[in-house]
């Protein structure tokens, strides 16, 4: 079992609980291979983040390119350093662990944020906004509990 509790592991509970505990204790070879339409809509949201970012016209730290530790390693230098936007960084408080897509500075802290290529949110009618998709909900309750611990 894993040392740390991710916002991966998160979304895949609130999606499929069964799932989580066969990723976690199930035996691999007894998978199902990827499908070549989810690795399509992978590519699809990869493609529409990196878009996304490359659009933004005010600065940014990006740290796509780094490993788990030095993403982690830098994400908290920049932090400490107030840096004001944080682009794919990577961020760990006890047993927990997130890599939000955004970290955007905001006051003495961070506000995190994720980029979505379909709606975050759920029930969105002519009379009602909707609300917050749950399984993006927890991540980002995750990254902000983090944040709070650091």
């Amino acid at each position: 079992m894993p040392d740390k509790l991710s916002a991966n592991m998160l979304y895949n509970y609130v999606k499929c609980p069964h799932r989580l505990t066969l990723d976690l204790f199930g035996d691999y070879s007894k998978q199902d291979p990827i499908s070549s339409f989810v690795k399509l809509l992978w590519e699809k949201g990869t493609d529409f983040e990196k878009q996304v970012i490359k659009n933004l016209e005010i600065p940014f730290l990006d740290l796509y390119s780094y490993s788990k530790i030095e993403k982690e390693k830098r994400t908290k230098e920049a932090i400490d350093n107030g840096v004001e936007l944080i682009y794919s960084g990577r961020i760990g408080a006890g047993n927990l662990i997130g890599e939000p897509d955004l970290l955007r500075r905001s006051g003495d802290g961070y506000i995190s944020g994720d980029i979505k290529s379909g709606s975050g949110l759920e029930g969105e009618n002519d009379l009602s906004e909707g609300k917050p998709k749950l399984h993006y909900t927890v991540q980002l309750a995750l990254y902000t509990d983090i944040l709070e611990r650091l």
